[in-house]
């Protein structure tokens, strides 16, 4: 038994591997690859794999999905926006639910999968849109800071959702108004408990973990956390994804954000390719095949319902025409947490597996299309403005841009005395900056006092990425330490990009290794301070001062 565990896992992981490799050429989501691997795996195509072996599988890969979509959400961002996120968020999700579960319950199922269906179609995929947003640079516009308010509040409903699946599971006839208001008020007492220990007690143990300065105890911290949540919402009857969801949004407001993400992040990657697969393994393709026209049809009119509705309240609202319509269209696909809800509700027995399949297939072909969308919005805004009645083609609004959404920037390593000094001096000068720091406490500090600094190791690639390294007009390493500066240098220049490092290191000895590993200006503290000390005796002793000057620039030569 366990050897056939591990034959289906290699295939898994295999098929996985080829269809995300491909599907990479074309620049399509690696979620749809995984479950088109899944679908072709699976026991309605070449049936190499049961499905039914995975479910374990796919359970945990909701806790992550959910936790690292929680570590996504920003509660200070949704309070800024508070008027697009309550507004128009809060409109789209009622009106979107409303429209969608007629339709559904017309079309022939339960009020409670009608429900849970409509609910799963009307939130967007957050990781398909942001992305999409930040390469083509447009997360400084108008209409992505409204999308990005109509996610923030997708997100936030979604709690709703994840309470009634195991509600409506549970519930029978007249029961099921007093199950809902139970399942409600566990809800909140839980989210409070959670937010509680998510303020109070998580970062006290992440500084004590920091301290450690050990990746794998991080590493460990985080999933014990997870899970922990997990299985406190299971165990007072609610999702096991709520939790997860909760403690991720609380852990995404503390300074161990983006070291959290990074550390967690190839176990979570694994697992979600784990649960994306088996999403498509449980796709019944007969269903697809012998309705894929209706499918395509269906999906159409998804996208068509999306972008109207969204379209429409926007301008109501008092947006413009075309941000109106760019809103709409750049969020008319289902998403990632619409596909976990399924899931859930699959599992549970709320949605039967028929229609659960057919619903996931629209929702995998509105994600496949998106992207496209989202790339020509310009151009199919522009077509539509046409038949909008007193509408015309406007330029894009720009607003301010998110801390770490900038580029031709300034990335500092290490926010000590000198890396302060230097951010001082790019703020007087209207340059941006992200700082980047090891020390928890340093962080926090700075980041209270407005400062643009987050948590985690310069000689990480990821967090270098997470920093637009390659789009940076400079890279200033701080550290006294010149074993860790060697290590920034060799990781900046081992991702391709040019961009120009200054390294500030404590004494003259590192220079040449750190000019031949890729730094562009080597500055060694001891040495500047006594050149610096010298000029000032020497001006003092009545040199002049081209012949101090000279003679400060004979010593800084490397020897």
């Amino acid at each position: 038994m366990e050897f056939e565990f591990f034959e289906d896992l290699t295939t898994i992981l295999t098929a996985a591997l080829v269809v995300a490799v491909v599907f990479s050429r074309i620049r399509l989501p690696s979620i749809i690859a995984y479950m088109i691997a899944g679908v072709l795996i699976g026991p309605y195509v070449l049936g190499l794999v049961d499905a039914k072996s995975f479910a374990l599988v796919a359970e945990f890969g909701v806790v992550f999905l959910l936790f690292s979509l929680g570590l996504e959400f920003s509660l200070p961002r949704m309070l800024s926006l508070k008027g697009p996120v309550f507004g128009l968020g809060g409109a789209q999700v009622l009106v979107t639910t409303t429209v969608f579960a007629c339709v559904v319950y017309g079309w022939g199922t339960t009020i409670e999968a009608a429900i849970v269906i409509a609910g799963a179609l009307a939130l967007s995929s957050t990781a398909i849109v942001t992305r999409e947003l930040a390469v083509s640079k447009q997360l400084d516009s108008r209409y992505a800071q409204l999308s990005v308010a109509v996610l923030l509040f997708q997100d936030l409903i979604a709690i709703v959702f994840l309470i009634l699946v195991p509600v409506f599971a549970r519930g029978e006839g007249g029961n099921i108004v007093g199950e809902l208001g139970s399942a409600l008020l566990r809800g909140v007492l839980l989210l409070t408990l959670l937010m509680s220990i998510g303020k109070w007690l998580l970062p006290r143990i992440y500084h004590e973990v920091s301290r450690a300065r050990s990746d794998e105890v991080f590493l460990l911290t985080t999933l014990v956390i997870a899970l922990a949540a997990a299985w406190l919402t299971h165990s007072v009857g609610l999702s096991m994804a709520l939790g997860s969801f909760i403690i991720g949004m609380m852990l995404g407001e503390g300074p161990f954000r983006h070291k959290i993400d990074v550390e967690i992040r190839p176990f979570k990657d694994v697992l979600l390719g784990l649960f994306f697969v088996t999403i498509g393994m449980n796709v019944d393709l007969s269903v697809v095949t012998d309705h894929w026209l209706r499918i395509v049809l269906f999906t159409a009119v998804l996208v068509l319902i999306n972008i109207s509705i969204l379209a429409v309240l926007a301008r109501t609202m008092g947006e413009r025409h075309g941000d109106a319509l760019k809103v709409g269209i750049t969020l008319a696909q289902a998403g990632e947490f619409g596909l976990a809800l399924l899931v859930v509700a699959e599992l549970n027995g709320v949605v039967p597996i028929d229609q659960a399949s057919f619903i996931i297939a629209i929702a995998v072909l509105s994600m496949l299309v998106s992207p496209l969308l989202i790339r020509h919005v310009h151009r199919i805004s522009d077509w539509l403005l046409n038949y909008w009645p007193g509408a015309s083609v406007q330029s894009p609004e720009v607003l301010a841009a998110p801390s770490l959404f900038i580029d031709n920037h300034v990335i500092i390593g290490g926010f000590g005395r000198v890396g302060q000094t230097i951010a001082e001096l790019l703020v007087t000068n209207d340059i941006p900056y992200i700082g980047i720091d090891g020390d928890a406490e340093v962080v926090r500090i700075q980041r209270l006092d407005g400062k643009n600094v987050i948590f985690g190791d310069c000689a990480n690639s990821s967090i270098l990425a997470q920093c637009h390294i390659s789009s940076a007009r400079l890279a200033i390493l701080t550290f006294r330490s010149a074993a860790a500066a060697k290590l920034t240098v060799e990781e900046i220049r081992s991702t391709g990009t040019g961009t120009p490092i200054i390294v500030r290191c404590y004494e003259n000895v590192e220079f040449d290794e750190l000019i031949a590993l890729g730094a562009d200006r080597v500055i060694p503290e001891m040495l500047e301070a006594s050149l610096i000390i010298s000029a000032q005796v020497l001006a003092y002793l009545g040199l002049e001062e081209n012949e101090i000057n000279r003679q400060i620039n004979e010593l800084r030569k490397p020897k």
